[in-house]
């Protein structure tokens, strides 16, 4: 027994990968303090370790943020490739990716708020890289409403371009006003949100075109 529990002594220690707590600890922190307030020193006491210890997961503050929302757009993906690989019609395609993506905002109301309200403090090629995946969204949105209306099932003058920044904005809007444990439960507000989006879609004639040389929308 004694040299059994010598030998465990002996045995290298294993050390526990935290990184999944840090991204957690980090938007749990931004999202309350605002990135800007918040400090590295504040992520590090959430997760209950020295401030130096977190450099074994991360380089500086804004690599951490950088990180949280690459992990949101891999989730994002994943979301519309399943949506992709549904066998349905192009309004019903609509409808799964509004409800399905505003489901994910409200049970994701911190990461997502983070999302579309501290982008701006990226620098250099990570913040190309976040502009990109943004207009990469737009584009998404675009051409399901494009699908839309050439399956007959929208006005045929529909403005798509400008009919995705409105479905956007009405997604991107959601972490601003919903709070958890309130009244209605995310799954029901989801299904509203997929409703109007798809209401919006069918029934809008949104005939203006955007004036030539437009930019992105910053949604």
């Amino acid at each position: 027994m004694a040299g059994t529990k010598a030998h465990a002594a002996d045995a290298p220690r294993v050390r526990r990968n935290r990184e999944d707590e840090v991204l957690l600890a980090a938007i749990d922190v931004f999202h309350r303090k605002g990135y800007a307030t918040a400090s590295i020193q504040d992520v590090a006491d959430s997760v209950g370790v020295l401030k130096g210890s977190l450099y074994h997961y991360i380089d500086t503050k804004e690599d951490l943020l950088a990180r949280i929302f690459a992990e949101s757009d891999e989730q994002s993906h994943t979301i519309m490739q399943e949506i992709a690989a549904l066998e349905i019609t192009a309004v019903e395609r609509l409808r799964t990716f509004a409800r399905t993506w505003s489901l994910w905002y409200l049970e994701n109301v911190e990461r997502s708020s983070l999302y579309f309200n501290e982008w701006r403090h990226l620098t250099g090629e990570r913040l190309e890289r976040i502009m990109d995946q943004r207009h990469r969204y737009e584009l998404y949105v675009t051409d399901l409403i494009d699908a839309v209306v050439r399956e007959g099932e929208a006005d045929p003058d529909l403005n798509s371009r400008y009919a995705a920044f409105f479905v956007l904005s009405a997604i991107n809007v959601l972490p601003s006003w919903y709070k958890r444990g309130g009244p209605d439960a995310p799954e029901h507000i989801a299904e509203v949100w997929a409703d109007m989006i798809v209401g919006m879609v069918c029934h809008s004639e949104g005939r203006r075109k955007p004036r030539s040389g437009g930019g992105r929308s910053g949604t």
